[in-house]
């Protein structure tokens, strides 16, 4: 797989071209912003900056979010420009997330394995999602209720754009996770991939893996996503994930 090819693919239908599901995609000269109607879940998608109009352009979208009272997320990849971004936002009063790797999976490279349906549920309904949220927030820490109002929205008003699983263990829900179509992108996208602690070691990832490796190949992708925690990755890479470049959030939390 030439990962520079798929870097730039990617960033032409998924950080450029996505389709704003849940919210309001606005374009820029310099950048795209994808603009949450909740508190939280704004995000800067993709922007091409020089060092000379970089700091130019953050205090502009600090001043944006500020005004409409939302914090936001600026994700970036070690492949954008310029390369001192980073410092950047740390300096204008971003806090700095986790670095995780974004791994990519050549759909044609692979044959799907058996799924055993029985051990797995695709939630459609507020309760589901709900259930697939309290797994995340028992993993992660802290309130989720903006991804579950997401969530919802995105099943709610574009069904075949996502579809959400939860592994349920003695009636609880222990394991959820789900995935995202962008119309006719080549990319789907795999995200949350969560599973509490007591519950580890039992399959249910790899389950859950599994069964959106299968569902991506079904829908006709060419390419499977992930932003993977140090946690996912060497599961992944067994499946032939591989690494194409570190990804970074950084969050401005407006008071």
């Amino acid at each position: 797989m030439d990962t520079e090819n798929v870097m730039l693919a990617y960033n032409q239908y998924e950080r450029q071209q996505f389709n704003a599901l849940g919210g309001e995609k606005i374009d820029t000269p310099e950048l795209v912003r994808f603009v949450s109607p909740e508190r939280y879940g704004s995000y800067i998608a993709y922007f091409c900056l020089t060092r000379e109009n970089a700091q130019a352009v953050i205090d502009r979208e600090k001043a944006f979010f500020q005004r409409q009272g939302k914090c936001f997320e600026w994700k970036t990849y070690q492949t954008d420009k310029p390369d001192d971004i980073a410092q950047r936002l740390l300096n204008s009063g971003f806090e700095k997330a986790e670095q995780e790797s974004f791994m990519v999976l050549d759909l044609s490279t692979i044959t799907a394995k058996p799924v055993d349906e029985s051990l797995l549920t695709e939630v459609h309904d507020e309760q589901g999602i709900r259930d697939a949220i309290r797994v995340q927030e028992q993993v992660w820490g802290g309130n989720f209720d903006w991804q579950f109002q997401h969530l919802l929205s995105l099943k709610q008003q574009t069904p075949d754009a996502i579809s959400i699983y939860v592994v349920y263990h003695q009636g609880q829900p222990v394991t959820s996770a789900w995935l995202t179509f962008n119309g006719e992108s080549p990319f789907a996208g795999i995200w949350g991939g969560s599973t509490i602690e007591s519950e580890r070691g039992k399959g249910f990832y790899s389950l859950l893996l599994n069964k959106r490796i299968a569902e991506a190949k079904s829908r006709g992708k060419q390419y499977l996503t992930i932003d993977a925690s140090d946690m996912s990755k060497p599961i992944v890479e067994k499946y032939g994930f591989q690494f194409v470049t570190s990804t970074t959030g950084y969050e401005f939390n407006v008071e």
